[in-house]
């Protein structure tokens, strides 16, 4: 589940997961649907993304900024993520979606995922969140 929370200046994400790789995938959906309606991007591109960092937290930032790096570079929407590898330090996995058209009805532009807000716990199910700068 993924979803989005109100913020002063700028919108917070949430992703729930059982696991924290699921977790921040949801997270990822919940970013993109911020910038498009994601149920109309196809996920018929695959783009590999790895990133490094010294802990978790520093690691589900990176993971969304190289999301949004990816997307920039390519002029693409994403709407489906798979991590294939998620160590203390180290994600590797892929974004799939599509070039950017008019039926993706853009919404807010994400510039980057920031540390504000940032939280990764546990309770029934994994939880990752943090505020994203629009």
């Amino acid at each position: 589940m993924h979803e989005t929370f109100e913020h002063k200046a700028d919108i917070g994400i949430r992703g729930k997961g059982k696991t924290v790789k699921e977790a921040f995938t949801e997270a990822a959906k919940a970013m993109f649907s911020v910038q498009a309606n994601i149920k109309k991007i196809k996920a018929s591109k695959k783009i590999k993304i790895s990133c490094k960092a010294e802990n978790k937290e520093e690691l589900f930032i990176e993971w969304l900024n190289a999301l949004l790096s990816q997307s920039s570079l390519k002029n693409m929407l994403f709407s489906k993520f798979k991590i294939t590898r998620l160590d203390k330090n180290k994600l590797q996995g892929f974004a799939f979606g599509e070039k950017i058209k008019k039926e993706h009805q853009l919404r807010t532009e994400v510039k980057a995922a920031t540390y504000s807000g940032l939280k990764i716990y546990k309770k029934k199910s994994w939880i990752v969140e943090c505020v994203v700068d629009v």
